[in-house]
């Protein structure tokens, strides 16, 4: 039932569904990437201090941004290669 739910919905409705997610996960690669840059700085900073229990837990902070960037760089370039296979395959 859930199926063919699935397939009422129209191609370009599909695409700009699509085209909102890649919007939000750009958003959240910008957003994370700033955070990791944030979160790397006072790792480094808490450590050269001696603190390093708080640059321990800023280095988590660091690994947590880190699998954020990672998700949404690997939803980005599936989403490039398969657009540009979908592209590519096309009959001109």
């Amino acid at each position: 039932m859930i199926y063919e739910r699935l397939n009422q919905i129209e191609r370009k409705t599909w695409r700009k569904w699509l085209f909102y997610i890649d919007i939000i996960i750009i958003a959240i690669f910008v957003i994370s990437l700033v955070f990791l840059a944030e979160d790397a700085y006072y790792a480094g900073f808490y450590y050269g201090g001696g603190k390093t229990s708080v640059a321990q837990k800023q280095m988590w902070y660091v690994v947590r941004d880190a699998s954020f960037i990672t998700a949404t760089l690997a939803w980005l370039f599936y989403r490039f290669f398969r657009n540009q296979f979908l592209l590519l395959r096309r009959i001109y």
